[in-house]
């Protein structure tokens, strides 16, 4: 039995932190009760379920303009699409047929919503076997529900897994590998090319880096940590860069040793966060960008599979991941607020800010 004072309980429930908000954004979040939840962040309360008619809603990805929600299936064969305002579906689309079971293994969509990129691998039924494809990468009008090109890869090597993102005008399209590859998108031709397996400067190792998005960063710019071995003392460190994709540049500084920490950025860039996620040695991160340093480390009580995200107004830090629950922080102290439980276990987790 756990036994509460009533003037603890009171100070506690009117604490300054604990009646402090995060901002006016929005959880998306796909849970396993085959729902989408939508709470607001400034009540972290339910406020609509989106049923999802395809067994488990998995991936989420927002259109540019904010109006539609793409969601996919857990067996990655369809894909559903919700208006945001009225959370009603207005299409869906998959590319299986019959026998033959098409897998979308990536999805990258368009800007300008005309077209999506999709990384497939079909399998098809016979009567004595199954038969595999090969990783292929289309085109799909999403207009006419149709695969409407192929896009080579590069130097005729098939891949299994393909990372791509678009610019913000949607001219291009950049497909990473050991090198990235530049697209126009209207034949989908090889433009330009931007040799990251060459190291940045001279004397420095190959650089790693994941190119995160952020709805908190300028179009076309990406921060993060990036990773490389220091040829000299042939060590693995860790810094920070923040990357502009289309003019292939770079600013970027280290850090110190490589840590198993992430990041995620704070709404006026100033600041980034992260979590050492090392079972028994769970630890808050805080990077001061403008002075190019960590600024704290902080051990608290984790669990695993940690996802971290920073409020809309970057005055907190929402811990979500594997169960039901979102655990919020003060950004500044650090400090553990209250915990928010949901009804269901999360699959996947967006929070879209208001502007």
């Amino acid at each position: 039995m756990i036994v509460v004072r009533a003037g603890l309980l009171a100070a506690v429930l009117t604490s300054p932190l604990a009646a402090q908000g995060g901002g006016n954004g929005t959880f998306y979040i796909t849970t396993y009760s085959r729902a989408t939840y939508v709470i607001p962040e400034s009540t972290m309360t339910v406020a609509h379920k989106i049923p999802f008619d395809a067994g488990l809603p998995i991936g989420l990805t927002l259109t540019l303009d904010r109006k539609k929600l793409y969601v996919e299936d857990a067996p990655f064969e369809r894909m559903r699409v919700y208006d945001v305002a009225t959370r009603a579906m207005v299409d869906s689309f998959q590319l299986s047929n019959g026998a033959t079971k098409v897998r979308i293994l990536s999805f990258g969509l368009d800007p300008k919503e005309r077209f999506a990129v999709l990384l497939i691998k079909a399998t098809t039924r016979k009567p004595d076997r199954f038969e595999i494809g090969k990783s292929v990468l289309v085109r799909y009008d999403l207009a006419k529900h149709a695969v409407t090109d192929t896009i080579p890869w590069p130097k005729n090597e098939e891949r299994e897994f393909a990372g791509f993102q678009f610019s913000p005008d949607g001219k291009y399209m950049y497909l990473f590998g050991d090198d990235i590859l530049v697209y126009e998108t209207e034949k989908f031709t090889v433009v330009d090319r931007w040799l990251l397996s060459q190291p940045l400067q001279g004397g420095l190792g190959r650089f790693g880096f994941g190119f995160p998005d952020s709805f908190y960063e300028e179009p076309g710019y990406y921060t993060g940590l990036f990773r490389m071995t220091d040829p000299v003392q042939n060590r693995r460190i860790m810094g920070v860069a923040r990357v502009n994709l289309q003019a292939k540049s770079v600013d970027f500084y280290a850090l110190g040793p490589d840590e198993p920490v992430g990041f995620t950025l704070a709404p006026d860039r100033k600041k980034g966060y992260g979590l050492k996620q090392r079972v028994g040695a769970y630890e808050f991160w805080t990077f001061d960008l403008e002075g190019h340093r960590v600024a704290g480390r902080t051990p608290f009580k984790g669990r695993p599979r940690m996802q971290l995200l920073t409020s809309t107004n970057g005055k907190l830090l929402y811990i979500s991941g594997a169960g039901s629950t979102i655990d919020i922080y003060d950004a500044a102290s650090l400090s553990f607020i209250r915990t928010v439980t949901l009804d269901s276990d999360m699959i996947d987790v967006l929070l879209v800010p208001a502007n």
